[in-house]
């Protein structure tokens, strides 16, 4: 499968020099990239669903032959369309894999809160967020509010309270010291 997908790259880079030359276009170069990506993009994708497509219209073939099988009590044969159907559905499992890898359209999530933005959030410092200064990377409590001015450390950008106990990142800090949701908070660190 491996190798009938770069033979698939292969042959759409030929298919478009092809058509430049016959139709007096520069080959593809550095202004044309992103035409050449998406048709080579929209090629594999094609050739993918059609690939999808058969073997889909096979697991139905065997499904019937599988029913037939067993009302004639043919075990040999129930086993042998069995074995058949595993391996055809094993098969559609890496296509699919491969569409979902090759498809260009990312699903937007329902909350409108992407990972990108979720680590963002994270890498945001969280010393902007604490209502005093630091002093040798420990300062008083944000979340108990106590009075030890050291009680709250910080550390690879994550707070950490010796009093309270309470850990986590600027996401989670938001949340516990200004009552925001999850998706509050990462709007927030934006």
């Amino acid at each position: 499968m491996v190798n009938d997908y770069y033979d698939m790259m292969h042959q759409t880079r030929e298919k478009v020099k092809q058509h430049a030359e016959e139709n007096g276009y520069p080959a593809p170069s550095s202004t044309l990239t992103p035409i050449f990506v998406s048709l080579v993009t929209r090629h594999k994708l094609s050739i993918i669903m059609g690939e999808i497509d058969k073997m889909i219209a096979r697991l139905f073939v065997l499904n019937d032959a599988l029913d037939n099988a067993i009302e004639e009590n043919n075990l040999v044969a129930v086993v042998l369309i069995k074995t058949r159907l595993d391996e055809e559905k094993a098969k559609l499992r890496s296509y699919e894999r491969l569409l979902d890898k090759e498809g260009p359209v990312k699903k937007e999530p329902e909350n409108g809160i992407t990972d990108e933005m979720i680590q963002r959030a994270k890498d945001s410092p969280i010393e902007e967020l604490l209502p005093e200064e630091l002093k040798r990377g420990r300062c008083r409590c944000p979340v108990h509010g106590g009075k030890n001015p050291m009680s709250f450390e910080v550390k690879n950008n994550r707070g950490r309270c010796h009093s309270c106990h309470w850990e986590g990142d600027t996401i989670q800090l938001l949340i516990d010291t200004r009552s925001m949701s999850f998706v509050q908070a990462v709007r927030y660190l934006q």
